[in-house]
């Protein structure tokens, strides 16, 4: 009998802790999205989901980026002051120093040039809503405009 309990108790622990306290991929934090709209809420799904295959490799899955080597995007002083590039440097890419929350980082970012302008309009309202930045949702007409401003 007490093998039997020290089983299903071993079971329904292993259960729970793999549940942990982390956010199933459908799930959003309706506090970072209480203003959006329905479209906004699923470019920041969309968004979460192509960070997680495209980005997530260098600037991590918290957004803390890689010491000095790449900066980080969360609480990232770079995404509030320089929106209007935004959309460039995921598309073409980075070369060249950059200053993140007063730290100088000169690692180049790789290009996405096969990212459609929706696509970099959904990771950027991930991005900007997301690990402590609040600058908004992003429009396909506002990547629109600023990919052919960088040209």
């Amino acid at each position: 009998m007490k093998k039997q309990l020290f089983i299903f108790t071993f079971i329904i622990g292993l259960a729970t802790s793999c549940s942990g306290n982390k956010v199933a991929d459908n799930e959003i934090p309706s506090s970072t999205l209480s203003g959006f709209d329905q479209k906004e809420t699923q470019y920041y799904s969309n968004g979460r989901r192509l960070y997680k295959t495209i980005c997530q490799n260098c600037h991590m899955e918290n957004g803390e980026g890689l010491g000095r080597l790449i900066p980080p995007l969360a609480k990232s002083d770079y995404l509030k002051n320089h929106r209007a590039d935004l959309p460039r440097i995921i598309k073409y890419g980075l070369h060249g120093p950059v200053i993140v929350n007063g730290i100088e980082f000169n690692q180049p970012m790789p290009a996405n040039p096969k990212l459609t302008d929706i696509e970099v309009a959904e990771i950027l309202t991930y991005i900007g809503n997301t690990w402590g930045n609040e600058v908004g949702s992003f429009t396909t007409e506002e990547v629109i405009s600023s990919l052919s401003e960088g040209q």
